[in-house]
């Protein structure tokens, strides 16, 4: 929706929370913790010719008509505490959704498909009022959703786009600007290689899981944005399932796939911590890394503290945000929300900035939490 921002506030931080744009505000469907619309086509097109002076009445009387979210029952099925961004963005979902008097309970798995199942066949059979669900893997968990459904057991999908089939599955979807991010990537190559004075170049992109939208959203950005540059090229694009070691191992067989066809001039590590796998890699092989040093150009796309640190050593040029504080907040905003009975929009996308050794001072807060 263009202009319109969800009320889900942020703590502390600059970053807003804005319903996906291209999707009028009729269209969109207004869910609650029932479960059900909360209005009539009539009283939308009401809402929508009213003035905006009315806008701290409604917001009022939504407040008014919410229920206390006390003793309300959510379950976290999400990717384990093994994960750096995955502990800090966890705990802060507990925590907030604690101080709200929900009682959560967190089923993690340290991205095991397998496990994640088992995990969400536990969590329907327990009746929950609530599930909120961020994937291993989008298309293995279409049936367990669509019998959530059936069940009548309300599912937020976080931090990734549910699978077609299942799209009618859940009421809201919580999730970063995965293609900003993506983007912000392919900006930071570009940039970096021209300030090192590659004037064409080879490019390499290690992932996070191929099996979620999360990581092919921002690899068919990258591509894209890629594309507009065609002297630098992507001679590689390998899954490394969010694993700083396997990341380390594919960057070193790369380095050395690629010594005696011009070599690598930028390597993509889709979280900072892979990033830093592949500066480590670059080091150990004897390659020079930095803008300063004429060498391998190296980007995240996701901020950690360990990237924060290598930007400001000159081994990693740039990131983007989607730091797990932000993102858990948002998650937990949104669930007490549509638990209390408020009205959610169908998507919340958190919206994203690139970060560079420019702005670092902006954005060295919130990006250094996990």
């Amino acid at each position: 929706m263009h202009g319109f921002t969800a009320s889900l506030k942020l703590h502390g931080t600059k970053r807003v929370v804005a319903a996906a744009a291209g999707i009028s505000l009729a269209m969109v469907p207004i869910l609650t913790g029932c479960g059900s619309s909360s209005s009539s086509s009539a009283a939308s097109t009401a809402a929508a010719e009213a003035p905006a002076a009315s806008a701290p009445a409604a917001s009022a009387a939504a407040s008014a008509a919410a229920v206390s979210v006390e003793g309300k029952t959510v379950k976290v099925v999400s990717c384990g505490d093994i994960n750096p961004w995955c502990a800090v963005y966890n705990k802060v979902i507990l925590d907030d959704l604690a101080a709200a008097g929900v009682q959560a309970e967190y089923l993690q798995d340290p991205f095991d498909s397998a496990q994640q199942i088992q995990h969400l066949q536990s969590a329907i059979a327990a009746k929950p009022d609530l599930i909120l669900l961020e994937p291993d893997d989008d298309k293995s968990l279409v049936p367990s959703m669509q019998q959530a459904k059936a069940a009548g057991i309300p599912i937020i999908y976080n931090n990734s786009h549910p699978d077609p089939a299942a799209a009618d599955t859940v009421v809201s979807v919580v999730n970063a600007d995965q293609s900003a991010l993506g983007r912000f990537a392919a900006q930071n190559c570009v940039e970096g290689m021209k300030a090192a004075g590659f004037t064409s170049g080879n490019v390499i992109a290690l992932t996070g899981s191929d099996y979620t939208a999360t990581s092919n959203d921002r690899i068919t950005a990258f591509v894209d944005e890629l594309a507009k540059t065609p002297e630098y090229k992507l001679v590689s694009n390998q899954n490394a399932n969010w694993d700083a070691a396997l990341t380390g191992k594919l960057a070193s067989q790369l380095f050395a796939q690629y010594a005696n066809k011009g070599g690598i001039q930028c390597a993509y590590g889709m979280a900072d911590y892979q990033a830093n796998a592949i500066v480590q890699a670059a080091q150990q092989a004897g390659l020079p890394v930095g803008v300063a040093n004429k060498g391998l150009i190296v980007t995240g796309s996701n901020c950690f503290k360990v990237g924060i640190d290598n930007i400001k050593a000159g081994t990693q040029y740039g990131t983007a945000t989607q730091d797990p504080e932000t993102e858990g907040h948002s998650v937990a905003a949104a669930a007490i929300k549509f638990l209390s009975g408020e009205s959610i929009p169908a998507e919340n996308l958190t919206t994203e900035f690139r970060v560079t050794a420019d702005n670092l001072a902006d954005y060295e807060a919130v990006c250094t939490k996990a």
